[in-house]
């Protein structure tokens, strides 16, 4: 399945695994455009807070300072 989260700064939709600039049009999609590139169903979408906490789980910080 492919994951995504939704961007809390442009409000759109980015692959899970990616980090870079909003304006990337490549990287930026919306529910609409996933639905025909992956099927409603093919696709997962998660909070950019659950994607904060997975980069702050790999570096090994503390999240709790």
């Amino acid at each position: 399945m492919h994951i995504y989260y939704e961007c809390g700064i442009c409000g759109y939709y980015h692959p899970w695994n990616w980090n870079g600039d909003c304006r990337d049009d490549t990287n930026r999609f919306t529910s609409e455009c996933l639905d025909r590139r992956h099927s409603p169903f093919g696709y997962g979408v998660r909070s950019m807070d659950d994607r904060v906490k997975s980069d702050i789980d790999l570096s090994g910080i503390d999240g709790d300072y």
